[in-house]
């Protein structure tokens, strides 16, 4: 009896650490959405400002073609395409960066995700194997008793259980 007291704390103290755990892996996956909801919004500022350059563009080619017709030196003319080409390569360059950033992050959080449905689907084992052994322990005293504190220990794990998935949510 004295043994499975021992394990039962042991499992305690292993449970306390693991929701600790869960706890600090769920703030670490706030601060994750965080950035990544930043880095979208920075995405999405580039591709209005990469809209804006292709329109200043559309109409910086258009002069370019009326100031062709008016037979402005072709000397001009190249110099005038050299800044704006290599302004249209940074701009490339510069989204295939944004995108592989953010592709990045996206992958690492689904490895979160991931590692943290295997931590809930853990603990829900850990709580189902102490709240067994807790009715055995309490089975050999006496069965009316057992049933309720089963119950009880079940209602508590299950109310734990909602708790967790309530700060997931946020």
């Amino acid at each position: 009896m004295k043994v499975m007291e021992d394990q039962h704390a042991g499992c305690r103290v292993e449970l306390a650490n693991k929701i600790t755990s869960a706890s600090s892996q769920n703030e670490r996956m706030d601060r994750l959405y965080i950035e990544l909801v930043e880095a979208q919004a920075t995405i999405e500022q580039q591709e209005k400002n990469h809209q804006i350059l292709e329109a200043e563009n559309k109409r910086l080619q258009s002069v370019l073609s009326e100031k062709e017709a008016q037979q402005l030196p072709s000397t001009v003319i190249e110099e005038f395409k050299k800044p704006y080409a290599f302004k249209i390569i940074i701009e490339d360059h510069i989204q295939e960066d944004l995108n592989h950033i953010y592709d990045v992050e996206v992958k690492a959080l689904e490895a979160e995700f991931i590692e943290d449905g295997f931590i809930r689907g853990f603990m829900k084992g850990i709580r189902a194997i102490e709240a067994l052994t807790h009715s055995q322990a309490s089975g050999d005293a006496s069965s009316d008793s057992g049933g309720e504190e089963l119950e009880s220990e079940l209602q508590r794990a299950f109310a734990l259980e909602e708790d967790e998935d309530d700060i997931e949510i946020l």
